[in-house]
């Protein structure tokens, strides 16, 4: 897919999350999502020239997936340059009490030079890719229960394409994220099937 391409796919794309009330699944709701794109800014510096990033971010400033309007619940945030370096000190946060020993047994070799470039929010997990090596390119997510290093992609198109037509395994990892909470009462609920206007149709793993 061509980025032009990529931007009207994004920018087209809604649907719907249907959800149940979790603890109480005889209440049901229905919540909107759409993608929010940031318009591209300047770069002080040129991007590395690996996963498609310098014409990704040529095209998009950056994008929030999966969007509920209402509880701010996203699925994913593809950040802009400007805010990699927050991203990367929070999720260095999770391997700084590491061994010598244990950062060599647990962490791949690309993680000392890969970079931080979005997030799942609000979850600690983030979005990487390496920048050397033979997955130079690669978009992996890091879970940090289990430290999880998962390859999704071969560059950040292919990532974001990816996204947009989610499996059943996919969506239930976004439902174990968003759950809509409401501000007053504290009620959460589960997605159980996403339907979007392309009359894609996808159900959580049970």
């Amino acid at each position: 897919m061509t980025l032009p391409d990529l931007y009207r796919a994004i920018a087209e794309h809604t649907g719907t999350f249907s959800c149940e009330r979790i603890h109480r699944p005889q209440e049901t709701k229905t919540v909107n999502f759409q993608h929010h794109i940031q318009p591209p800014v300047a770069m002080d510096a040129p991007l590395p020239d690996v996963g498609q990033l310098p014409a990704f971010y040529a095209t998009f400033g950056g994008v929030l997936l999966y969007r509920d309007a209402n509880s701010g619940d996203a699925a994913r945030y593809i950040a802009p340059p400007t805010e990699w370096a927050v991203l990367q000190e929070a999720f260095e946060g999770w391997n700084e009490h590491l061994s010598d020993e244990e950062r060599a047994d647990i962490l791949p070799d690309w993680v000392d030079h890969c970079l931080v470039i979005g997030e799942t929010p609000h979850s600690g997990n983030y979005i990487l890719m390496a920048t050397q090596g033979e997955c130079a390119g690669h978009v992996f997510e890091f879970d940090h229960d289990g430290y999880e290093f998962i390859e999704r992609a071969h560059d950040l198109v292919e990532y974001v394409q990816g996204l947009l037509q989610p499996d059943s395994p996919t969506l239930t990892d976004i439902a174990s994220h968003m759950r809509f909470i409401d501000k007053h009462t504290g009620t959460q609920w589960w997605i159980l099937e996403m339907t979007d206007n392309r009359g894609h149709h996808v159900r959580t793993s049970t």
